[in-house]
């Protein structure tokens, strides 16, 4: 008869992984077990240092040789200052005044990426570590400037920098731009805040620019 799994030693070995990995404390919340809907353990957890803001996703699944292999979605939690921080430096390369915003979306990451991870190191092929960025640009600071060839050129910079994911600019009106933030994409009206429809462009896992 198979043994029925131990959720307190489950929650154990994942926490224990965590706070080896990444040489900080961590703080459960709901752990599910493997089953009909999914085929690996799951367990939400966040930094102590932080809040059940920055909750994340731990997945851990028994393979056939007996061990148990755990996954994270803590490192896109920590590598997205530095991320957003290298998005802002190409938009400003191009405007004055602009905002960036950046997600890596729900789910877990491949194990090999730690705190000592770099930013051009994250990219390996037949890996996913998709980004989704929002750039707000104020009004003044696009004038002349065409939003296509401007997206295009910031991603260009990130395929040098090896960076996949999503780039969205929204041009803001300058008498909103000091608050602008994400919660205006949720406006009902989103002509209050923006001068015109967003564009978008894409870096493929192929490092391809996809329009």
């Amino acid at each position: 008869m198979k043994k029925k799994p131990d959720p307190e030693a489950i929650k154990a070995e994942m926490m224990e992984h965590l706070e080896k990995k990444y040489g900080e404390e961590f703080v459960p919340l709901s752990l599910t077990l493997s089953g009909f809907a999914y085929s690996y353990d799951q367990l939400r957890a966040y930094p102590k240092s932080g809040s059940e803001q920055d909750a994340f996703d731990i997945w851990g699944t028994r393979m056939k040789d007996g061990t148990y292999s755990i996954r994270d979605g803590y490192f896109g939690i920590y590598i997205r200052p530095q991320y957003e921080e290298m998005m802002s430096r190409f938009a400003q390369e191009i405007y004055k005044d602009s905002k960036v915003f950046v997600s890596f979306g729900e789910g877990v990451f491949p194990d090999r990426l730690t705190k000592a991870t770099k930013l051009e190191e994250i990219y390996r092929e037949g890996e996913t570590f998709n980004s989704d960025s929002v750039i707000f640009v104020k009004e003044s600071s696009a004038a002349g400037k065409d939003d296509e060839a401007s997206l295009n050129q910031i991603a260009k910079r990130m395929i040098q920098h090896k960076m996949v994911g999503d780039v969205r600019l929204y041009v803001v009106k300058d008498s909103k731009f000091d608050d602008i933030n994400m919660a205006a994409l949720s406006a009902k009206d989103t002509g209050e805040y923006f001068v015109r429809d967003y564009k978008i462009i894409m870096i493929s896992n192929n490092l391809e620019i996809l329009e």
